[in-house]
């Protein structure tokens, strides 16, 4: 393999196989790794891949950070055929980890409401600076998103799907999850949408719900439909009057957020499930948490964490 000023460099060992392609890591340099496309990736979209890796190359010097894994050296083969691109390695464990009733214990030791909220205002932030540079995420998943234990990094990886336009070029991303999906992108491929800031606040809203209430999804509803449907229908749980809330440690996860921070997920996920504008904004997201964050060092909200069991619980309260 050799990089885009011809000089040989030699791969590691495979760290990861992914859906178009593997990454490894690169010798001598335990900071860089490499992502290969496979060669049927490549014979199918190599030019499109190419093109759209190159602008993101052309954003990186002005508006990216270490924050985001983003395309930094063209990689060729022996051939000096185009195969993909070096980036920095992200540190940390997945945020899905975070996300989840029993693996926080073993992958955040300590793991209290405070380190959750930091890791989310900064989560806001990179996306912020993402959506300053024309960029959104468009797949928003967990396991792309790495924190580091008992600090505020985070990492954002796989990012050649971004949708991005550069010099009058769309470029899609033709990837997501229906359960991070916004209703009005609901049913269409992919790579036809296109994506907003307030389309963004709706997946970016599902995100920051799962890790407050340890991986339980806002349209997860106990002896109801599939999240989907649920999501589609703007049928939320939780909330003022709402119904079919799991009752025991995950209503007490709820319970003990701050008001603001309910009355902005009740609103995204009910009547903003079909009008967009209603939906909290990103600013409004860090200034809500950045409050959050002060009441609980100043102890006006409990720092501990309820545990709640790997299986939802089958019976439901009313919430209020």
């Amino acid at each position: 393999m050799t990089d885009s000023l011809g000089k040989t460099r030699r791969l590691g060992k495979r760290l990861e196989r992914g859906g178009e392609g593997e990454i490894f890591a690169l010798q001598e340099r335990p900071d860089v790794i490499v992502k290969w496309y496979y060669p049927e990736v490549l014979d199918r979209r190599g030019d499109e891949l190419h093109r759209k890796v190159e602008a993101m190359r052309e954003l990186r010097d002005a508006h990216m950070t270490r924050d985001v894994c983003w395309p930094l050296i063209r990689v060729f083969d022996d051939k000096h055929r185009w195969i993909g691109f070096a980036m920095y390695r992200a540190r940390g464990v997945r945020m899905g980890f975070l996300a989840h009733a029993l693996l926080y214990q073993r992958y955040f030791p300590g793991l209290d409401r405070r380190q959750i909220v930091d890791y989310l205002i900064r989560f806001v932030e990179i996306v912020q600076q993402l959506h300053r540079a024309g960029v959104c995420i468009g797949d928003y998943n967990l396991n792309n998103i790495f924190c580091v234990p008992s600090t505020q990094e985070v990492t954002l990886i796989d990012c050649d799907s971004y949708q991005l336009r550069m010099g009058g070029t769309f470029y899609s991303c033709p990837v997501g999850s229906p359960d991070m999906t916004p209703k009005e992108h609901q049913g269409v491929a992919f790579r036809d949408i296109v994506r907003t800031p307030r389309s963004e606040a709706f997946s970016l809203a599902i995100v920051l719900f799962k890790c407050l209430m340890l991986g339980r999804h806002p349209y997860d509803i106990v002896g109801g439909d599939d999240p989907v449907r649920n999501l589609r229908r703007g049928n939320f749980a939780y909330g003022h009057g709402q119904r079919d809330v799991p009752q025991g440690a995950w209503y007490d996860l709820w319970r003990e957020l701050p008001e603001p921070i309910r009355d902005m997920f009740v609103t995204t996920f009910t009547a903003g499930a079909s009008a967009p504008s209603r939906r909290a904004t990103l600013s409004q997201w860090h200034a809500a948490l950045t409050t959050y964050r002060q009441q609980l060092e100043a102890g006006e909200c409990p720092r501990e964490l309820a545990r709640p069991s790997a299986k939802p619980d089958s019976q439901v309260v009313h919430a209020r």
